[in-house]
C-alpha cells in the first residue's frame, strides 16, 4: 500500500492543476500545435513522435493548457519515472484518474514517453474500446512507428511527426518570420534588402544550434555540443538499442559513419565491411536510425519504382547541428566548403516527396522535388559566385524530362533567369527555407 500511495503522490505532482496550481510552460509554439488542436474533436488517439528534445512534452502541455475542461478531467502521466514503467502500475494510475472524473464530460489522458511502457498498445486498445468520452494523447520515440505496434491500434490512432525546429520557426522566435507574397521580387526590394544581413546571421546560427528549442537562447559553443551529444545522440542510440535489443556500440559507430558522409551516397556492403557485421544487420540498423529520426534517406530518381529501390540511396543527418556536435567541428566549419552539404541536408529535412538524380554517367542533381505531378529539380550552390557551369546539370536534367522551371539555392544571389528554355530561380537559402511552399507556387 505504501508503494501505491507513493505512485499516487507522484501522479498528483505531475498534475498540479488538480490542486489549483499553475505550471510554467514555454510560450513559443511549434507549427504542429495548431494542427494537433484541429484533431482533438475526433475520437482517435493522437500520437506525437519525434527525435529527442524537439519539444514533444512541451506541445502536450500546451494542448493541456488550451483545453476547456474540468481540471479533474485532465491527466498527464510521464513514463520517464521508472516506477511507472510497469503495465499494472500504469493501469492502476489510469483507473485512479478515471474514477474521479466527471464521466458526463470529455476526459483527456496524456501519456508521455509511452514507448517506455511494455505492451502499451494492448492497454490503450482496451481503454479506447471500453471508455466513453475519453480522448487519449501519446508522445514517444520511434517505437511508435514499429509495424506490429501500429497494427494493434489500426484505425484507432493518428500519428504526427514533430520535426526539429524549421528555419521559419527559428526565425519567428527571433521576430524575423517571413511569408512570401505573390510578387516576391518586388517585396524583396522593398522590405528585405535592408534585412538580409540579419537573416543570413540568423541562418548561420540556425545551422549551428537551430534544431532544438532549449538551445534557442544559448550561445555557449561547448554547452551546445555537449547537450546535443549527450541529450540527443547518445540517448537516442541507447533508446534504439534497448527497444530493438541490438548492440548499442555498433549502432553508434554506424551513426558516426553515416554522419561523416552526410548528403552522400552510401552502400550497405561497404558499411558492412567497415563494421565487420552482416549486411542485413546494417540494413536493419539504418532503418532503426531512420525511424528514430536521426537520419533520412532518399532514393535515386528513375522512371521505375522497382529500379529505384535497387539503386543506392543518399542519407542525410536530421540537422547540421548534430553533425557539428558528433564530429567535433568548430563553429567556423560553416565558413568552409563543408557548409554546402550541411545546407543541402537542411533543405532535404525540411521537405517531403524527394529524390536525387544520378545517371549512369554520373550526372547529378542534388534534389528532385514532386509538387503534385510536377517535378522541380533543386541544386544547392551555397557560394558567393554562381557561374554558368553551375547550372549545366540542372538544365540538362530539366530538358531531358521536359521540365520548365528549376531552383538553385544560393548564399546571396536572388534572381530569375531563363536559360535554354528553363526558368531558373536563384534564391538565398534563408529565403527559400522561410517559405518554400509558397515560393514554389509563385515563381
Amino acid at each position: 500500500m505504501v508503494t501505491e500511495e507513493r505512485h499516487r503522490a507522484l501522479l498528483i505532482r505531475q498534475n498540479p492543476w488538480w490542486q489549483g496550481k499553475k505550471t510554467e510552460i514555454p510560450v513559443f509554439e511549434r507549427d504542429l500545435l495548431s494542427k494537433i488542436q484541429k484533431y482533438i474533436k475526433y475520437k482517435q488517439i493522437l500520437a506525437i513522435t519525434g527525435l529527442r528534445r524537439v519539444g514533444k512534452t512541451t506541445i502536450i502541455k500546451q494542448v493541456i493548457q488550451g483545453l476547456d475542461a474540468p481540471k479533474k478531467n485532465i491527466c498527464y502521466i510521464s513514463f520517464d519515472d521508472i516506477d511507472f514503467q510497469k503495465y499494472t502500475v500504469a493501469e492502476d494510475l489510469i483507473n485512479y484518474f478515471l474514477e474521479f472524473t466527471d464521466k458526463n464530460k470529455k476526459r483527456y489522458l496524456f501519456l508521455d514517453e509511452i514507448q517506455k511502457l511494455p505492451n502499451w498498445t494492448d492497454l490503450l486498445k482496451t481503454y479506447y474500446d471500453t471508455e466513453d468520452n475519453l480522448k487519449i494523447f501519446l508522445s514517444g520515440s520511434s517505437s511508435l512507428e514499429l509495424k506490429d505496434k501500429k497494427e494493434t491500434l489500426a484505425g484507432r490512432i493518428l500519428t504526427f511527426k514533430l520535426p526539429v525546429l524549421s528555419f521559419s520557426e527559428f526565425s519567428r522566435y527571433f521576430g524575423m518570420e517571413y511569408k512570401s507574397s505573390k510578387d516576391i521580387f518586388h517585396e524583396y526590394d522593398l522590405k528585405l534588402t535592408g534585412k538580409k544581413e540579419r537573416y543570413r546571421d540568423i541562418f548561420e546560427s540556425y545551422l549551428l544550434k537551430g534544431a532544438f528549442p532549449e538551445l534557442l537562447d544559448i550561445k555557449d559553443e561547448e554547452f551546445i555540443r555537449m547537450y546535443i551529444k549527450e541529450s540527443v545522440i547518445e540517448k537516442s542510440v541507447a533508446d534504439i538499442s534497448k527497444a530493438a535489443k541490438e548492440d548499442e556500440i555498433i549502432i553508434y559507430e554506424l551513426l558516426r559513419l553515416l554522419i561523416n558522409s552526410n548528403a552522400q551516397l552510401f552502400e550497405i556492403t561497404n558499411i558492412s565491411n567497415t563494421l565487420k557485421i552482416n549486411r542485413n544487420l546494417v540494413s536493419r540498423y539504418v532503418g532503426l536510425l531512420e525511424k528514430s529520426f536521426l537520419i533520412k534517406t532518399i532514393y535515386n530518381f528513375t522512371g521505375s519504382v522497382a529500379k529505384q529501390v535497387r539503386t543506392n540511396k543518399k542519407q542525410y543527418t536530421a540537422h547540421s547541428s548534430i553533425i557539428i556536435a558528433m564530429l567535433d567541428y568548430p563553429e567556423s566549419i560553416i565558413k568552409t566548403e563543408v557548409v554546402g552539404r550541411l545546407v543541402e541536408g537542411i533543405i532535404v529535412n525540411s521537405m517531403d516527396n524527394l529524390a536525387f538524380y544520378r545517371s549512369p554517367q554520373k550526372e547529378e542533381v542534388d534534389i528532385v522535388a514532386k509538387k503534385g505531378t510536377e517535378l522541380i529539380p533543386i541544386e544547392v550552390k551555397y557560394q558567393s559566385q554562381i557561374t554558368k557551369y553551375d547550372t549545366r546539370q540542372i538544365i540538362k536534367f530539366s530538358k531531358k524530362y521536359n521540365i520548365n522551371r528549376a531552383v538553385i539555392v544560393t548564399k546571396d544571389l536572388f534572381d530569375e533567369r531563363n536559360m535554354d528554355s528553363v526558368k531558373i530561380l536563384f534564391i538565398p537559402a534563408w529565403l527559400f527555407l522561410s517559405d518554400w511552399e509558397n515560393i514554389f507556387a509563385e515563381f
